[in-house]
């Protein structure tokens, strides 16, 4: 965990350099990104469930084409498409896990919901880097790897303009709140 905090603050400072958006969207950004990330998780499931769909289709024709070409003595099965769609679609259910963890604490604009979310996004960037490798097409490779930057560049740009609304709940605070 010290690790991720060195990395979190390695990565904000980064980001105190470029443009901020203005304070009143920061203010609604973070106000509302447990709906935004609510909206988000929904958006996943589905894909999860149609990664899983098309996963089973191809398989299943992929053994009947398969099965069809051996008798000619021909293997058209290769197993690094499914094996990236697997750990693609693993990767996809932890991310989903760790967001659907984030929205009570995002709600209660609590520093632990930011945090699964950087976590999130740390994870979907590792399975990122994995697929492309797992893939290894040259071209596959770098466009991955390009969108991957792209898409986590702009997700942490968001999420470190609204860090510092989210605040730690301090021990006293829950105890206080129990009594």
């Amino acid at each position: 965990m010290e690790t991720i905090a060195k990395f979190e603050n390695t990565m904000e400072g980064w980001f105190k350099s470029v443009p901020h958006l203005p304070e009143n969207g920061r203010k609604w950004l973070a106000k509302n990104a447990w709906l935004i990330t609510l909206i988000g998780l929904v958006l996943s499931a589905l894909a999860i469930l149609s990664i899983a769909w098309a996963l089973f289709a191809a398989l299943t024709a992929v053994s009947v084409v398969s099965s069809y070409m051996a008798a000619y003595g021909v293997s058209a099965y290769s197993t690094t498409w499914t094996i990236s769609t697997i750990i693609s679609l693993l990767a996809l259910i932890a991310v989903v896990i760790l967001t659907a963890i984030s929205i009570k604490p995002l709600k209660a604009m609590n520093k632990k919901g930011w945090d699964l979310l950087f976590m999130a996004f740390l994870v979907s960037a590792v399975i990122s880097i994995i697929s492309s490798v797992v893939n290894f097409s040259v071209y596959g490779f770098f466009s991955s790897l390009i969108g991957a930057v792209i898409g986590l560049g702009i997700g942490l740009y968001f999420l470190f303009e609204i860090k510092s609304y989210f605040k730690k709940i301090s021990e006293a605070a829950k105890t206080s709140k129990t009594a």
